[in-house]
């Protein structure tokens, strides 16, 4: 290794150096100076020439040697200044755009100069500091983009082209509108030199949406800086955006957790309207559960088709999937020689209280059943009217009220009608064959409301052929893990697909399809109830 130069040895050389050339040009000054008196008071003798051409020899010698002296001193000062600092500010400036890793330490041996060698350490620090931030930015759990004043991505950590898919050579170069398509007023408001700085310095988060590779949009909280230069002029733009997507799922866990309690502490409120004080005593509670659980085995076996209904011009299937173990849906159906009655209900509330109005409208549909079977006719707007006089003696004079919806519908063979009324519940959905669907629409309000209650009856023409599709809400109401339910919308395209299915088959369908979209680890909300009914061919 070369010995190493300190700065008071190259001043000390520079030193012998200009003195030999201070003293090379005082002797050529004396020597000049004896020509020219030589050349005023010069005596025609060949001796004076001869002082006169010696005098000017050695003059134009010292003047050569000069010369020399300063061409020395030329390539010295190339040597201890010029080429090494050239080479210096070359290298720091490419170590600072990180196109040229640390230098070896045999590599120095060049930089003799502690000047020099002092410079080289320094533009090591700065890049071990720059690449140690590198190392800390590419660590960070949130997103980071260096921005020029333009807007233009200089640089992205490791985190942003994970989460937004993108390479980082996609990235750099192009306008951070990439990434916030749908956010552009927000880009332009930091662009812009619009950003309000709290006493930190910090922009105050603002909520956005990323666009991933893929055309993903996902939930962010962005904040930025600006960085300026000393004297104040723009550089470019800081930017952190902080993934929120699981402060969204929190959120909606937390709004769903919200509703299902409420729901809880409904049904919990209704069962102490039941068992009164019962409720807080331990006993009281297994009591409660054995009594839930016994009512709705009773609610099933003895309310319920236990199997499909029987009509020479009809095709029947149905069941219903309580949410609880007593469940608050119940439908029956009538049959006669020449007219078929549906009937199917949703009771407001679960539990006990909702097995309770079952057990009452299924005792009050027991008496009419047997009128019927002994050959009255009695039209759907009656049939409701009964029931609601049900529902609202069962609420007496304590306050209590029991509300039910319910639809009836008969159809009638002999002077082929349908004639059906409403009291708030669903409208059927009827297909006729190859025609769009048509809903039952009848006005009426729930059961329960007052005793004096009228129901409009509407009629419509039985051609044969017709698919009727009767529901309670829960169909089309539960939610999923998702929050979005089965709605109208998919009810209305899976009729369409498989309205000329036999009813059975179309009814265990429907309810495989629903269950699998809202999912088999989440309980149910509400009760799920679907009657089909597929009219044969009228002769």
């Amino acid at each position: 290794m070369a010995q190493q130069i300190t700065i008071h040895d190259i001043v000390h050389r520079w030193k012998l150096n200009l003195h030999k050339i201070r003293n090379y040009f005082y002797i050529g000054i004396a020597f000049i100076l004896v020509a020219f008196l030589i050349s005023v008071f010069q005596a025609e003798n060949f001796f004076s020439n001869l002082i006169f051409g010696v005098t000017s020899v050695v003059t134009l010698f010292i003047v050569f040697l000069m010369i020399l002296e300063i061409k020395k001193l030329y390539r010295t000062w190339q040597t201890d200044f010029s080429q090494p600092t050239e080479r210096l500010l070359q290298i720091i400036s490419m170590i600072s755009s990180q196109k040229l890793d640390l230098l070896p330490e045999e590599q120095s041996n060049s930089y003799a100069s502690e000047f020099h060698i002092k410079l080289l350490e320094v533009a090591r620090g700065i890049l071990e500091h720059q690449r140690f931030i590198d190392r800390v930015v590419d660590n960070m759990f949130e997103m980071m983009f260096l921005l020029n004043q333009d807007g233009f991505i200089l640089k992205v950590n490791k985190s942003a082209c994970e989460t937004t898919k993108f390479l980082q050579t996609e990235l750099v170069g192009q306008h951070i509108r990439k990434l916030f398509p749908y956010s552009e007023g927000l880009v332009d408001y930091y662009l812009e030199l619009e950003i309000q700085f709290t006493t930190q310095g910090i922009v105050k988060d603002v909520e956005v949406f990323v666009q991933t590779s893929e055309g993903e949009l996902l939930p962010f909280s962005m904040n930025g800086v600006k960085i300026e230069n000393s004297s104040g002029s723009l550089l470019g733009y800081t930017m952190i955006a902080k993934n929120q997507t699981e402060v969204f799922r929190l959120f909606n866990q937390l709004n769903k957790s919200n509703f299902n309690l409420g729901r809880a502490n409904d049904e919990l409120g209704k069962r102490y309207d039941q068992i009164k004080k019962e409720i807080e005593e331990k006993e009281g509670q297994r009591r409660v559960l054995e009594m839930e659980l016994a009512t709705s085995q009773l609610v099933q076996k003895t309310f319920l088709p236990q199997k499909a209904p029987v009509h020479s011009f009809v095709e029947c299937a149905g069941t219903a999937i309580p949410a609880a173990f007593c469940g608050g849906d119940w439908w029956n159906t009538i049959s006669t020689e020449n007219r078929f009655y549906i009937f199917i209900a949703d009771v407001t509330g679960h539990g006990t209280a909702g097995a309770m109005v079952t057990a009452a409208v299924s005792g009050f549909f027991v008496g009419i059943k047997n009128k019927i079977l002994g050959g009255e006719s009695i039209e759907p707007d009656i049939l409701l009217q009964g029931i609601n006089s049900v529902l609202t003696d069962m609420g007496g004079n304590d306050g209590v009220r029991y509300y039910m919806t319910c639809f009836c519908c008969v159809l009638d063979f002999q002077s082929q009608k349908i004639y059906f009324s409403n009291a708030g519940h669903n409208f059927p959905l009827m297909i006729r064959e190859g025609k769009k669907i048509e809903p039952l629409v009848a006005s009426g309000n729930r059961l329960g409301w007052t005793p004096d209650e009228i129901f409009e009856k509407k009629e419509i023409p039985l051609t044969g052929g017709e698919f009727i599709l009767f529901y309670t809400d829960g169909l089309i109401e539960n939610k999923n893990d998702k929050n979005e339910d089965y709605g109208k919308k998919r009810l209305r395209k899976f009729l369409e697909n498989n309205s000329t299915k036999r009813s059975s088959d179309f009814l265990e369908l429907l309810v495989q399809e629903s269950l699998e979209f809202y999912g088999s680890e989440k309980a149910l909300e509400d009760d799920i109830t679907v009657v089909v009914t597929k009219i044969k061919q009228l002769k």
